[in-house]
């Protein structure tokens, strides 16, 4: 864990669960999530979401997947939590729309209605990076992949974040990734998963995640392999996060 000093706090992100805060060091903008601000959940360990962040950028990493920002453990001005870089960013291949206006090639997720008793359709494009992160997240078992976690950044590349609810031992996957599901894995992405499990055991996530969460983690990327498509929804859980933005 670093010690970092020097660091601004601009401000806390209003909307985060969590107590998550704006920092700036040296010019440069980041997302600090200090453990001791972290909201206790029923189905996992306390004080262990910072951990889980930074091993969603190991994996992204060992992936070879420029999915995650850079995300470290720092020892910061309110104690240990995760350091993410700051991206700027807009949600842009996830959306809301009225039936019969989602754009060509879109895949309709869920319809539901609005406050104003409207009918509205949650839809995703096709975009090559959103197929991928889908992926990802099956990977990292992602129990919040809501449509506000799906960034654009100003060069045009996918950016995922909030990776804090990851990596639990038992099913979890809630997405609004739903496009590809029964659908066949790019041979490309399989060759990238069959690199990760080989790479796993000599990384450092064995010091960030349990060693269940490891041998989880290890079955649901055999399983990916073998089955050589995306997963579905189980029935057994709430398929997608809500609320989705």
């Amino acid at each position: 864990m670093t010690q970092v000093d020097g660091m601004t706090v601009l401000g806390r992100l209003e909307h985060a669960s969590n107590n998550t805060l704006l920092v700036e060091m040296n010019g440069v903008r980041y997302v600090y999530k200090p453990i001791v601000g972290e909201r206790p959940l029923w189905d996992f360990p306390d004080g262990t979401l910072a951990n889980r962040e930074v091993a969603a950028y190991r994996v992204s990493q060992l992936l070879g997947w420029p999915l995650v920002p850079p995300t470290n453990l720092v020892n910061g001005p309110e104690g240990p939590g995760s350091l993410q870089l700051w991206v700027d960013a807009e949600i842009a291949e996830v959306d809301l729309f009225d039936p019969g206006e989602v754009p060509a090639g879109w895949f309709s997720i869920l319809g539901g209605i609005d406050e104003e008793g409207k009918e509205i359709v949650l839809a995703h494009s096709t975009h090559r990076m959103l197929a991928q992160l889908a992926v990802f997240d099956a990977v990292i078992n992602n129990a919040d992949r809501k449509a506000g976690h799906i960034l654009t950044s100003v060069n045009g590349a996918l950016i995922g974040i909030d990776h804090g609810v990851t990596f639990h031992e038992e099913p979890k996957l809630r997405t609004v990734l739903w496009g590809w599901m029964n659908t066949q894995i790019n041979d490309e992405l399989l060759e990238d998963l069959k690199s990760l499990a080989d790479a796993i055991p000599n990384s450092d996530l064995p010091q960030l995640l349990t060693r269940s969460e490891i041998t989880a983690l290890l079955d649901r990327i055999k399983q990916l392999i073998e089955s050589a498509t995306y997963p579905a929804p189980s029935g057994e859980w709430p398929a997608v996060p809500w609320p989705v933005f």
